[in-house]
């Protein structure tokens, strides 16, 4: 028999062996404004206080800039997420590059919550190369209008990112230069990475 402490543990076991309550992806992260997760520091809590880590600072910074647009702010596993409305994303990443100096957008993927609404949760990963900060936006999208502006306007380096999202969670990007399907068929009619899709694939026709 394989003893307790080596079986793999629940997600639920897991979040209270890390003293989380939930995970950054987890269905709270629709509600109201939540006080953010923080260990404890000295100072005002606010983005101007440079004792505090870079990237907790520019989560600061976006609530101070848009303090209507943001949902939330998550400390877990010492990486920092901002969870903001998806109407003003394009205004937060510019604000985030040009102030904060995030020059990279090194990848764009998403989650898809189903049967939760909003149904997808569109995660950006974005790099300081100067402090070598990485920092976390993430943006709920609707699964009844499964869209979002397009950041390649902002880092070219998105577009295939934002392809694949399209490719593989049927999520929209308003304004990419050329949104096409990137892996799976043009004339393909599903999205594999969605929950609802079946373990077994559908049926293509073309091994008969």
């Amino acid at each position: 028999m394989t003893p307790d402490k080596d079986r793999p543990q629940s997600r639920d076991q897991q979040g209270k062996r890390w003293d989380e309550t939930r995970t950054p992806a987890g269905p709270g992260a629709f509600g109201a404004p939540k006080a953010e997760e923080t260990a404890e520091s000295e100072g005002p809590i606010e983005s101007g206080n440079t004792e505090l880590e870079f990237a907790r600072r520019s989560a600061l910074a976006v609530r101070e800039e848009f303090p209507g647009e943001v949902i939330e702010i998550v400390h877990f596993r010492k990486e920092w997420t901002v969870t903001v409305k998806p109407a003003r994303i394009l205004d937060i990443m510019k604000f985030l590059r040009d102030t904060w100096n995030y020059k990279m957008c090194h990848d764009v993927s998403s989650v898809d919550l189903y049967p939760e609404e909003p149904r997808f949760m569109v995660v950006y990963h974005l790099l300081n190369l100067e402090t070598a900060t990485r920092f976390r936006v993430k943006a709920p999208v609707s699964g009844e209008q499964s869209e979002i502006d397009s950041v390649v306007p902002i880092w070219t380096g998105a577009d295939y990112t934002e392809r694949e999202v399209y490719d593989l969670m049927g999520i929209t990007f308003r304004g990419h230069p050329d949104l096409r399907r990137i892996l799976m068929m043009e004339d393909y009619q599903h999205h594999p990475l969605r929950k609802d899709f079946p373990l077994t694939g559908f049926p293509l026709g073309i091994d008969k």
